[in-house]
């Protein structure tokens, strides 16, 4: 290949920020597309102060969530959660990890959850919960429990960008003087689900009774976490509820705005990744402000969902 090309061409994927999750690859993925995902609350750390422990002991379990996307998270939209093989706060302490002062496995933020803010140059919130439990009192030489917390959570995932479009007069002169007309670009925020955009034909060139252009969106499942509608959980202090349904899992709510042009039907909603598998969306997009030459119009798509990861650890208990 020729090294002018090829050098070209890699500047070409910088400036149009053209980023892939890691080892994710997409098939049609052109210089117009951007995929930045994978991140979004994350559990940094999740231990126990003794990893083995003598029954009826006190240990602590400890979680550290970090929001490592580009959306910030409240309290309101939030929630810890501690579950395992055998926590039952107020049950048999021969059986169960109980707590005497303890009263709720859910845990809250105590403030938002900020996200990385480059221009401020500060750095993401990073905080650290936890749970004092007391081992049960086993007869049984020794037993291994599992303990997994889960941090709960609503988040988004924006892309932003620009399209061009073109009167066919203004094309053909660009043409004929020798210049390279513009390509839409697109830049996504990080969260865990992933959004591809790319437009059809591009750049858009309108003929005479031409209004319109395709645009299809790629949407990916790409945080190794569980999808959910937002609503789906209630993160109300004292009437938490994580109980989820088939009809709320895998669901994302898809918006467009697009000043001076109208999306068709297809594109925006809920949606459902089926079986958690990626999702291609197409729609048409109307032109209502058509230019005499030439503009760049900005268009605006999100997703909006719930999600949650979780972590393990296991403690074993000793018989005294």
């Amino acid at each position: 290949m020729n090294k002018t090309i090829l050098l070209t061409t890699i500047a070409v994927l910088l400036v149009a920020g053209c980023t892939a999750p890691t080892g994710t690859q997409w098939p049609w993925q052109q210089i117009t597309t951007t995929a930045i995902g994978g991140a979004g609350m994350v559990i940094s750390d999740f231990v126990a102060d003794q990893s083995t422990i003598y029954g009826g002991s006190t240990d602590r379990i400890m979680t550290t969530v970090k929001n490592a996307g580009g959306y910030d998270v409240t309290t309101d939209k939030s929630l810890v959660y501690l579950t395992g093989s055998a926590i039952s706060l107020g049950g048999d302490d021969k059986i169960y990890w109980t707590s005497g002062t303890e009263t709720s496995l859910f845990k809250h933020f105590t403030s938002t959850m900020k996200s990385t803010d480059i221009v401020k140059g500060t750095e993401a919130d990073e905080r650290t919960i936890t749970w004092s439990l007391k081992a049960p009192n086993i007869t049984a030489q020794t037993r291994a429990d599992l303990f997994i917390g889960r941090v709960y959570y609503d988040y988004q995932t924006a892309v932003t960008g620009t399209v061009w479009v073109y009167s066919q007069s203004e094309s053909d002169a660009a043409r004929a003087a020798g210049r390279t007309l513009n390509k839409a670009t697109f830049s996504s925020t990080s969260g865990p689900v992933a959004l591809i955009a790319k437009i059809s034909p591009d750049p858009v060139v309108l003929a005479t009774g031409e209004n319109s252009f395709t645009l299809t969106i790629k949407v990916s499942n790409v945080g190794s976490g569980v999808l959910y509608k937002t609503g789906g959980v209630t993160y109300t202090s004292g009437s938490e509820n994580i109980e989820l349904t088939t009809d709320e899992l895998n669901r994302v709510n898809i918006g467009i705005s697009a000043p001076g042009m109208t999306p068709g039907s297809g594109c925006t909603g809920e949606q459902e990744l089926i079986g958690g598998k990626d999702l291609t969306l197409s729609c048409d997009i109307t032109i209502t402000t058509t230019p005499t030459t030439f503009q760049g119009f900005p268009i605006t798509l999100t997703a909006d969902y719930g999600y949650y990861t979780e972590r393990t650890a296991s403690v074993t208990v000793q018989r005294r």
